[in-house]
């Protein structure tokens, strides 16, 4: 249901707007360490939930993805030209002569290959073992890759080294599903690792849902056009559990970080849910998308209908303008209140739906190939949802 994503990368972007704020955290309140200036380039070291940690000259500090110019681009330039008749997968990191390892591990990640990802990472950190930087994304990729115990680990001495807000996050992220996770059984299957608890999954059952998740995988990486490089993990076990590891909201039935996690429910119920999470895992392995884009894609994909009443009541907010444009939906929508929640993944789903009917000679396959296109699309159906 939700998507929560961590990701991180090493590149060189700059401010936005005079006097923006660098503050000492990702919330509004946080203490401010800096004003800076229009166009002073920044070095980004990782992020959390659109909340980047940069270095500016001598200080370091966290800005929102909006206050930076050149995501965009960048992002386009990773993502990388792709031929229109052609799946997209991940392609291999060949690295150029020169290129520096920990460019080549923050892109692997960002690829969805943490398992490669630490494995440069560890190679790194055999001769500089003391390097808070490069711990801490060797964290990352550990749990990512379904490493616990290794990313609490690296996360551990990367804290005793430096602390960081956002490393402490997701440390205690981290402990706080290993700490749910006691009792947990995996059984492999082809593209996934599935993680289940036999106090509420027979071991019977466990195949059978391992089954669903290839089957959902092969019809929406076709729908999508999209590829997973490694083996995906999925969790699966009771609510209790699933929201204690999460920490989601209690209108939440799954999450995508980097891995599936969904609370366990009755079977018809189950393949729905590992369909809207695998949505958000194959858009996530294709490059960076706004929340209105993967939610509404993972409800139409995983069979969802829009009720009419919730048609007419995201109409009317439309209409009333009171609803905002798509473009800035583009943030987390883990925190959602259950009222903003429902709305929220009514208009997702509508704008969905709009685009399948007045953009579907364009293409979705087509879509994910061309991001570009994106805000024009956007901007189309913010005016078919006013008529």
């Amino acid at each position: 249901m939700g998507l929560f994503v961590f990701s991180l990368a090493v590149v060189l972007l700059t401010v936005r707007e005079d006097r923006t704020p660098l503050r000492s955290g990702c919330e509004e309140g946080d203490e401010v360490v800096a004003q800076v200036s229009a166009g002073t380039p920044v070095t980004v070291q990782f992020a959390v939930n659109g909340c980047y940690a940069v270095q500016v000259g001598g200080d370091k500090g966290y800005l929102p993805g909006r206050a930076l110019a050149g995501i965009d681009a960048w992002e386009a330039e990773r993502r990388g030209a792709r031929a229109l008749d052609t799946p997209i997968g991940p392609p291999r990191v060949a690295q150029p002569v020169g290129a520096e390892p920990v460019s080549v591990a923050a892109q692997l990640l960002a690829q969805g290959r943490p398992a490669e990802a630490l494995q440069t990472l560890e190679t790194l950190l055999v001769r500089a073992p003391r390097d808070p930087g490069l711990l801490a994304m060797a964290g990352l990729a550990a749990y990512r890759a379904g490493f616990n115990p290794r990313a609490i680990g690296y996360l551990k001495d990367a804290q005793a080294i430096r602390p960081e807000k956002a490393v402490a996050a997701l440390l205690a992220k981290v402990e706080q599903e290993a700490t749910a996770d006691r009792g947990i059984q995996t059984l492999e299957s082809t593209r996934f690792s599935l993680h289940y608890d036999p106090r509420v999954v027979t071991a019977e059952a466990a195949r059978q849902l391992t089954a669903v998740l290839e089957q959902e995988y092969t019809r929406i990486s076709f729908e999508l056009g999209c590829q997973t490089a490694e083996r995906l993990s999925a969790t699966a076990q009771s609510r209790e559990a699933y929201l204690q590891a999460t920490g989601a909201a209690e209108w939440s039935g799954g999450q995508f970080d980097g891995r599936i996690r969904v609370a366990v429910l009755e079977p018809a119920a189950m393949q729905k849910t590992f369909a809207h999470e695998l949505v958000h895992a194959c858009l996530a392995a294709t490059g960076r998308w706004p929340a209105w884009l993967h939610e509404g894609l993972a409800q139409r994909l995983s069979g969802e209908k829009l009720a009419p009443e919730m048609r007419q009541l995201v109409r009317a907010v439309a209409r009333a303008g009171k609803l905002p444009p798509l473009q800035s939906m583009s943030q987390s929508w883990t925190r959602l209140s259950p009222g903003n929640a429902r709305l929220a993944y009514a208009v997702a789903l509508y704008a969905a739906e709009l685009f399948f009917a007045h953009h579907q000679e364009f293409g979705i396959r087509t879509l994910v190939r061309n991001p570009e296109f994106l805000d024009r699309i956007a901007a189309d159906i913010d005016r078919r949802m006013r008529q």
